[in-house]
């Protein structure tokens, strides 16, 4: 078999964060966070994608002041910002957030890395 196939969690209504694919080129993860939720205020460690799927992402970059990002929406966050993601608004918010490089080839700072 020349595919790799990998699974999701699906219809979880607890939070949920999971390493889906991490190979040396990519990593993707995905996260839902019912209402009232967060994730830890960080610095992204590769160029980042995040892919909306369900619900609305409050999402704040930087010193910005926050925006909302509805399902079918893919936001590009650059290497090494300072990122906020909540669920305001939504029962639950589900997306997939795509990592490429993966952050290890950027050999990204140690304040990069870490978590407030």
């Amino acid at each position: 078999m020349i595919e790799k196939v990998y699974e999701f969690k699906k219809d979880a209504i607890t939070k949920v964060v999971e390493k889906i694919v991490n190979t040396e080129h990519v990593q993707i993860n995905h996260i839902i966070l019912p209402k009232g939720e967060q994730m830890p205020k960080h610095y992204s460690n590769s160029y980042v994608h995040l892919i909306i799927i369900k619900g609305e992402m409050t999402l704040t970059l930087e010193d910005q002041e926050p925006h909302n990002y509805k399902e079918g929406t893919i936001v590009y966050v650059p290497f090494n910002v300072k990122m906020l993601i909540q669920n305001l608004n939504s029962d639950i918010l589900e997306f997939f957030v795509v990592k490429a490089p993966h952050p290890k080839k950027l050999n990204a700072p140690e304040e990069a890395i870490k978590c407030e």
